[in-house]
């Protein structure tokens, strides 16, 4: 079951063990704020969250990974870029996501005395594997710069999955009955032609009367097509011009007003939609995708579980304390990497 909401950022703690032998990359920007003494700060809080502080480097680690995560897709050289007209940088933006994360892991993990929710010993066992994958991983360089031992690497995997418990525990009873006409999903193709000339930058411009009576022509000479084919998508794929629809599965309303009447067609039943963007011949495969559907399904039970667990900790949120060490977190940048 999928959880899209802030849960799915903890996903990035699980990289800590993909990703502890990296090295750096010769790219990487350095702190933007300058040098850090980092032993000046090893053993601070950077947060307390209702007493419970998180120290140095604690939060490190999570900086850690959330540093390679982007690093790995993007390169070294992104932490400067301006997201909007703010100013605001992506290694700013990265480091206030991570910072949410970690106030969110030690919130709910604050609710499991109450909740009676604490991990079991084949959990704990799991958390004791990870920590020691990490460790074995890990660079030495990496680990001494940060003053990170493996008491911290095992309560940031004890904390994530006791929170990931906990959002299990209380999302369990939410209703879980989805109905097929609410879910169902039907599986349509097609294809298109452009009504107008487009230039490398996405710029738009008329086709002139001669080209638009060509496309046309060939707009009703793959409708014919469509119409006695018994391989749609292969016509399809050798001719359209855009492929954003070109096979696709969708419920009832998620299709653009102007494509709407697709939804209607029965299962061979082909189609012609004229629009300003474009002429598009739709197809329809099935018009009841079962796998889909299930997928469907998992996903609207997958939403309601986030929206009620979000109620929830916005509530718990709304009532902790939550301290920052403006000094030390201000003075952290993404030059996160030992050297060597």
């Amino acid at each position: 079951m999928k959880k899209k909401w802030i849960v799915a950022g903890l996903a990035v703690l699980l990289l800590f063990t993909a990703l502890a032998g990296c090295k750096k990359d010769p790219g990487t920007t350095e702190n933007p704020t300058g040098p850090v003494d980092r032993t000046e700060y090893m053993d601070d809080a950077v947060v307390t969250i209702d007493g419970t502080e998180v120290g140095y480097r604690e939060a490190m680690l999570y900086l850690q990974a959330a540093k390679q995560e982007y690093e790995s897709a993007y390169g070294g050289e992104i932490w400067q870029y301006i997201l909007n007209a703010d100013g605001t940088t992506l290694g700013e933006w990265v480091k206030n996501q991570t910072l949410e994360q970690i106030i969110y892991v030690k919130i709910v993990c604050a609710q499991a005395k109450r909740l009676g929710i604490e991990l079991d010993s084949e959990e704990k066992n799991r958390v004791s594997e990870r920590t020691e994958e990490y460790m074995g991983k890990a660079e030495y360089g990496t680990l001494a710069l940060y003053g990170i031992a493996r008491k911290d690497v095992e309560r940031v995997y004890a904390d994530t999955m006791l929170a990931q418990k906990i959002y299990d525990s209380v999302t369990l009873n939410v209703d879980t009955d989805i109905s097929n006409a609410e879910a169902a999903q039907k599986h349509l193709q097609s294809l298109m032609l452009k009504n107008y000339h487009e230039d490398e930058l996405g710029n738009h411009s008329a086709l002139t009367v001669q080209e638009l009576i060509a496309t046309l022509d060939r707009f009703d000479n793959l409708y014919k097509e469509a119409q006695e084919t018994t391989d749609f998508y292969s016509l399809a794929y050798a001719n359209t011009e855009d492929k954003q629809y070109l096979d696709i599965t969708v419920g009832e309303g998620d299709l653009p007003a102007e494509f709407s009447a697709a939804y209607n067609l029965a299962e061979g039943e082909a189609m012609q939609i004229r629009t300003d963007g474009g002429y598009y011949i739709f197809y329809c495969v099935s018009e009841y995708d079962e796998d889909a559907t299930i997928a469907k399904k998992e996903e609207l039970i997958a939403l309601r579980q986030e929206k009620e667990f979000k109620n929830l900790y916005e509530d718990w949120r709304g009532e902790a304390e939550i301290e920052m060490n403006e000094v030390i977190w201000k003075a952290i940048g993404f030059d996160l990497e030992a050297e060597g």
